[in-house]
């Protein structure tokens, strides 16, 4: 019966191992990096001067994740030619108990015939030849059969040992694949979640940014944002206009959808809400500029526009309505403009730059 070598699969398994190992210490540092990443999330940028770095954050984010991938992907090929070798150790094992089977068989039978046939079988084959050169040939005959019985026996020894090796290491790499599996399948759950997060956050830095414009003629300079979607609403100048009662414009009507989102005009913190019959519900910003900015005849106030919240230019204040003295069908905003908090001036020109 042939030999088998045994060293071979085995040494392979022991690399295997090493590089399993080394993989799995590679993706749970990477675990830990990722799990760190929750604090240092990039804060959202408030005005266009933000915008650059905010972008670098993100930008350096993406790159950190892309690398992620890249190891995930590494990891997961290195589960796959695991399975495969896995496979092939299984191939071996069952090929190696079908030989230790078979070796096994046959010194049974053996044991079986030399146990009928008695001690003096060996002794009945040599002086049963006609000549002595023909016992010394069947004594070198019983010599060589006696050496592959002894060869015999050692393989089956070996094999049963190896079989058992191989049985234990198959559990071990079992055990390995399924710790790596989980940790990857929980790192790429981390993943997901940490995109989906930075691409959201990416997005509201650029919808707030575009909204955002940097203006410098005369009194308005820095950052400064239409108060609707300058394609969705429509103004003009009726600065002084003459209204009902004998008064006279003091601001600009901008007209937009009922419940359009109504954004504040530039940075500031929210000085004081209203509530009257003449202007409904209204919404006082005083600016970083110094200046107080009124809205009159929202529908509502958002719930982040409370007193005393700072809010960015850009950002959502309230809601487009008709309460007041406004027409339902016509809804739109009375806004207002108040340098320093002192008396109103014509917000057109402002509203232009930042709307036109």
């Amino acid at each position: 019966m042939p030999s088998r070598s045994l060293a071979d699969p085995t040494a392979v398994w022991v690399r295997r191992a090493v590089v399993v190992g080394v993989t799995l210490l590679a993706v749970t540092e990477a675990a830990g990096i990722l799990a760190g990443r929750g604090s240092a999330a990039p804060a959202a940028a408030q005005t266009l001067d933000d915008l650059d770095a905010a972008e670098d954050v993100v930008g350096r984010l993406r790159a950190e994740r892309a690398a992620a991938v890249d190891r995930y992907e590494a990891a997961w090929a290195t589960i796959e030619h695991t399975r495969a070798e896995l496979a092939a150790l299984e191939r071996s094992t069952q090929a190696l108990a079908t030989e230790v089977a078979a070796t096994t068989r046959a010194l049974e039978r053996r044991a079986r015939v030399a146990f009928m046939r008695g001690p003096m079988e060996s002794f009945e084959v040599l002086f049963q030849a006609e000549a002595a050169q023909v016992a010394v040939e069947r004594a070198s005959l019983l010599s060589a059969l006696q050496r592959r019985d002894r060869i015999a026996v050692e393989q089956a020894v070996a094999g049963q040992v190896a079989l058992e090796q191989s049985r234990d290491l198959i559990r071990v790499r079992e055990a390995e694949l399924l710790a790596l599996q989980e940790v990857l399948e929980a790192e790429a759950a981390v993943l997901r979640d940490e995109l989906e997060a930075a691409s959201a956050q990416a997005d509201e830095i650029r919808s707030l940014v575009a909204r955002q414009r940097r203006i410098e003629r005369g009194a308005q300079q820095g950052i400064y944002a239409c108060i609707f979607d300058p394609a969705a609403t429509r103004f003009r100048d009726t600065w002084g206009a003459p209204r009902s009662g004998g008064r006279r414009h003091k601001g600009t009507d901008l007209f937009a959808a009922y419940r359009a989102p109504v954004y504040a005009f530039t940075s500031g913190v929210v000085h004081r809400h209203s509530n009257s019959g003449l202007g409904g519900i209204g919404l006082y910003l005083r600016g970083d500029d110094g200046n107080i900015y009124y809205y009159a005849h929202l529908d509502s106030i958002d719930p982040a526009a409370d007193v005393g919240t700072r809010i960015t230019a850009g950002e959502p204040v309230g809601r487009n309505g008709s309460t007041g003295n406004a027409s339902r069908s016509a809804p739109h905003v009375h806004f207002e403009l108040h340098p320093g908090g002192g008396a109103a001036i014509n917000p057109y020109p402002w509203l232009a730059a930042a709307c036109f």
